[in-house]
């Protein structure tokens, strides 16, 4: 069982990431969260410290505990330099991209009829007459993604897929020159085609199937049966 500093830690982490509690909204009061998970003020204001060393609150004298009004940015830059300074398996950072990318193409296609293309077109143009050119594709590949975060409006959501890319361009850029860049067009050509027909199914299916093929980039047949059951079974089904 995890420590109750923990739990509240995580949870009053988790409505700030998701915006339940914004910029300079006031925390619950100590005694509302000793109330909330059963513990005296020790936890509580071993989480609420975590927090603030974080960048996440703050706490006025007397007053309580706020969200900054930077809260995600100062988040952002304690966090990325950990990670880009310490190992991160390449299977784990897809395993979130994985999630990411599909979050970002629901809300996308929730804004579709006032979306604005014009980004995720020149993206999509540019991978096809650049498609013979490694050198530059993983930064068109980047844009194209980022420019779907873009359109999700959701600009946390955004911000984590350009950390998601920072970790990428450290740990895999160099395999970029082993890829197949004729299908990776194809398979972008099938995302931008679902998302342009508003066909979050298509959309959302074509971008785990390719996000599938890079984490494994191997044939179906020597994909592991561990891997097949940790992965979404009825993907493998539909290949």
């Amino acid at each position: 069982m995890e420590p109750k500093s923990t739990a509240i830690y995580n949870y009053l982490e988790g409505k700030i990431i998701q915006g339940t509690l914004n910029p300079g909204d006031k925390l619950p009061s100590e005694s509302e969260l000793c109330a909330k998970f059963s513990v005296s003020r020790g936890p509580v204001r071993a989480a609420l410290d975590k927090l603030s060393a974080i960048g996440l609150v703050f706490k006025k004298k007397g007053g309580g505990s706020y969200v900054t009004e930077q809260g995600m940015d100062n988040f952002l830059n304690v966090v990325l330099p950990t990670l880009k300074f310490n190992t991160v398996d390449f299977n784990e950072i897809m395993e979130i991209r994985c999630a990411l990318e599909k979050l970002c193409i629901e809300l996308c296609l929730n804004n579709h009829e006032k979306n604005n293309y014009e980004q995720l077109d020149n993206a999509m143009k540019a991978m096809v007459k650049e498609v013979n050119n490694k050198d530059t594709f993983f930064e068109l590949d980047r844009k194209f993604h980022t420019s779907i975060s873009l359109l999700s409006g959701n600009l946390l959501l955004h911000n984590f897929n350009q950390l998601i890319w920072d970790l990428l361009k450290n740990n895999s850029k160099k395999e970029y020159h082993n890829q197949d860049f004729e299908k990776l067009v194809i398979e972008h050509k099938r995302i931008y085609k679902g998302i342009k027909e508003n066909d979050r199914e298509l959309a959302v299916l074509y971008t785990v199937r390719h996000l599938k093929r890079s984490i494994f980039n191997a044939p179906q047949d020597s994909i592991s049966e561990t891997d097949k059951k940790r992965w979404n079974p009825w993907l493998f089904n539909t290949l």
